[in-house]
């Protein structure tokens, strides 16, 4: 499906396995996020692209729904960190929402023509159900195209790590008749077993 001129696909799958010039990643706002798809992108031979933005922020802590792009440590590949993990569930929707909007941003002016995505919010310290991300991300994207008409993007991804692509997909074919209420609070309760499973994974992980 398009959005203004970009396709838009929703598919389950890892972001580290998509053919794109650039991933987006979440982190905190003042350290790289090495849980989730961060240790993804750290497995993946990516690492050097966490540690840019750990200087980078650890320099100069930003803002939730800032983006800041580094080279990912991988040819042709650039990384798109965006600030949304550790907002609250007042704040995270609209901490998504701009954030894949500065991502694209930061994309286009490094003439970025293929994007991927992850379900942004929806990870164990997340708040925001499958729906709800996917509505805060497409709804990024409408913003986006309304205002660059020609922005050479190309093509964006929505990867679906665990669970089904049909709460995505149902926005997607909405997406252009939304009412977008960037003050939505998040919907999804917090799983303290997923939790702590999450963080045993990245224990053993930086041992």
């Amino acid at each position: 499906m398009k959005i203004g001129k970009i396709n838009v696909n929703v598919k389950v799958g890892d972001v580290t396995a998509e053919n794109v010039d650039c991933i987006v990643v979440p982190q905190f706002r003042s350290e790289a996020s090495y849980g989730g798809v961060g240790r993804s992108i750290y497995g993946a031979g990516m690492r050097r692209g966490l540690e840019l933005y750990d200087d980078i922020v650890n320099a100069n802590p930003i803002n939730y729904g800032d983006a800041v792009i580094t080279e990912s440590g991988r040819d042709g590949v650039w990384l798109a960190h965006v600030a949304t993990a550790g907002a609250n569930k007042d704040t995270l929707f609209k901490a998504v929402f701009q954030a894949v909007f500065n991502a694209l941003k930061v994309a286009r002016a490094k003439g970025v023509k293929s994007i991927a995505i992850p379900e942004l919010g929806t990870g164990v310290i997340g708040s925001l159900t499958q729906e709800q991300s996917a509505k805060a991300i497409l709804g990024a994207v409408v913003h986006f195209t309304s205002i660059f008409e020609n922005a050479g993007i190309e093509n964006i991804t929505v990867c679906v790590f665990r669970g089904s692509t049909a709460p995505a997909e149902k926005v997607l074919t909405r997406i252009s008749e939304m009412d977008i209420n960037l003050f939505e609070k998040g919907e999804k309760e917090f799983d303290f077993e997923a939790w702590a499973v999450e963080m045993c994974l990245n224990a053993s992980m930086n041992q």
